[in-house]
């Protein structure tokens, strides 16, 4: 994934307008597990909101910064969250959860099919009987560019970080590769740079419908965006149940 080697930077541009969508479903069930956890960006607005929530991810430098943004949060925050370094693919929870996301379209991390399929069938099997699946997921388009572009200026701890990115899409392998590089100045003089490389599945509205629907999930709702408008475009937020009885 990207932000292995640049993970204390994700929260500088990882703005996104998921947070109300994603706390509102955890106020509805009343505790949740989030795979792809990362920095907890997610996950801690919901703690706060009273939600207790299953943090799960495979990057240890991503939960490292999870965990320092953690404990700077109250102690009923912090008692929250449970924090699990595992594979979305193969994840065993304590207990099955009435809620599962998937924020920030982390589920294209699961580059192939069958992963995407294994994925589904670990969430299926984590989720309660009548249990939701809610995911967003950016679908493929035709206006990737392969051209370094400047994507962000932040100032961080005195010093300015400036995002460049480019995407190449192998549409026949259904494969998008992404480069990050990461500048960070002081004053107006380079002193560090990070360079990501990172490859995530294009995935398409149709096959993940058809992956839920293999997986014995009944596809319930579809979104355009967050605010639940029916025109889809570039996003699809899908929220997808777990039959009571099957």
């Amino acid at each position: 994934m990207g932000y292995e080697a640049s993970a204390e930077y994700y929260d500088l541009f990882g703005e996104k307008p998921d947070i109300p969508y994603y706390t509102a479903l955890g106020k509805l069930y009343g505790s949740a597990a989030e795979l792809g956890v990362g920095t907890a960006r997610v996950a801690i607005e919901l703690a706060k909101a009273g939600i207790p929530v299953v943090g799960i991810d495979n990057s240890e430098k991503m939960l490292g910064v999870a965990q320092a943004k953690i404990a700077h949060c109250s102690r009923e925050v912090q008692e929250r969250i449970t924090l699990c370094k595992a594979d979305m693919i193969d994840f065993h929870l304590p207990s099955p959860v009435p809620l599962v996301y998937i924020p920030s379209s982390g589920l294209s991390h699961c580059i192939t099919p069958d992963e995407q399929l294994t994925c589904l069938t670990c969430i299926f099997d984590n989720l309660e009987p009548g249990g939701l699946l809610a995911c967003d997921l950016h679908l493929p388009s035709q206006s990737y560019s392969n051209a370094l572009i400047q994507a962000g200026i932040r100032d961080y701890n005195g010093k300015t970080i400036v995002r460049w990115i480019s995407n190449h899409a192998d549409f026949s392998r259904r494969l998008l590769y992404t480069t990050l590089i990461f500048e960070e100045y002081t004053g107006n003089i380079l002193t560090y740079q990070i360079l990501e490389r990172s490859c995530v599945g294009l995935i398409y509205r149709e096959d993940f419908l058809s992956l839920l629907r293999e997986t014995g999930f009944r596809v319930e709702n579809l979104y355009g965006d967050f605010t639940l408008s029916p025109q889809i475009s570039d996003l699809l937020v899908v929220e997808a149940r777990k039959p009571k009885s099957f």
